[in-house]
């Protein structure tokens, strides 16, 4: 039976996932970092399968500091954590990555504090091995709503990597297969709390078909302009603005991430604003 490792006398410099006083994940495990999506891809995921699967605490170090804490939830718990977490089973995404996520919780009630996942001690920690990948990067760029139109949602989309990625577009897709994929936009008043959304019925579909995404190639931007014809009616008031950017993730084999011309990207990006209605 191995014994408990002392992470102070233990922890290799880079990258490190500690739980139950044991290295779980180094730098020697790690193919690389998805720095957008906060997403591990290991290289070899059979070892740490059984690792995964029960509720418990971990921390993050990035060469030998510790950064911060976490928390293994299961996705049949009753209750919803606060702060970063690995949630279980990994049926959201495949076997080979991890991903560290931000409880949704903590997103609705402090998205301005600071993300403790995006410490730079971490980003260093991981350009030691050549582990880090910027990834895809979003944001709301404009909002515009009247209650006749109902809204027009532009995003900027961002690679500011060195690889190419295909990503899902809602040009081709379509609206109803792509909200399917994402929960889209909705609206949260700062004052009532009242939440406001759109009225998109979803259309199931399989697989991650190059052919219903784009490529955006490296040190690129491109404009998404997302238009909701029926959108809740909203008084005049300050809004938090919240919009689900989707990836294909479980349905995605690892001899399928190369395409000819790039990279399918796995991601998802949370993105929010501050709106004002008049």
């Amino acid at each position: 039976v191995d014994e408990p490792l002392d992470p102070s006398l233990h922890l290799t410099d880079g990258f490190c996932l500690v739980k139950d006083s044991r290295v779980l994940l180094n730098h020697y495990d790690i193919d690389y970092y998805d720095y957008s999506a906060h997403l591990i891809y290991l290289k070899n995921p059979d070892v740490f399968e059984e690792e995964f699967k029960y509720m418990d605490a971990g921390t993050i170090y990035a060469d030998s500091s510790r950064i911060y804490d976490l928390s293994f939830v299961s996705l049949a718990a009753s209750y919803i954590p606060q702060g970063p977490v690995i949630w279980f089973p990994f049926w959201l995404y495949p076997e080979y990555t991890v991903h560290i996520d931000q409880a949704w919780l903590t997103v609705l009630l402090g998205a301005d504090e600071d993300d403790p996942r995006e410490d730079p001690r971490i980003v260093e920690a991981l350009k030691k091995y050549g582990q880090f990948r910027h990834g895809l990067q979003c944001e709301i760029l404009s909002f515009w709503y009247n209650a006749v139109d109902g809204v027009i949602l532009e995003l900027e989309l961002r690679n500011e990597d060195s690889v190419n990625y295909y990503y899902w577009d809602p040009a081709k897709l379509g609206m109803e297969h792509y909200h399917y994929v994402t929960n889209g936009l909705f609206l949260k008043d700062e004052v009532t709390g009242q939440s406001y959304t759109h009225h998109i019925q979803s259309l199931s579909w399989a697989g991650a078909d190059p052919d219903r995404m784009s490529l955006l190639e490296s040190d690129s931007s491109h404009i998404l302009t997302i238009t909701y014809e029926h959108f809740d009616e909203l008084p005049p008031g300050n809004y938090d603005a919240y919009f689900g950017f989707p990836a294909p993730h479980y349905n995605v084999a690892r001899e399928d991430l190369d395409q000819e011309n790039g990279r399918i990207w796995l991601g998802d990006l949370d993105l929010y604003a501050e709106v004002v209605i008049y």
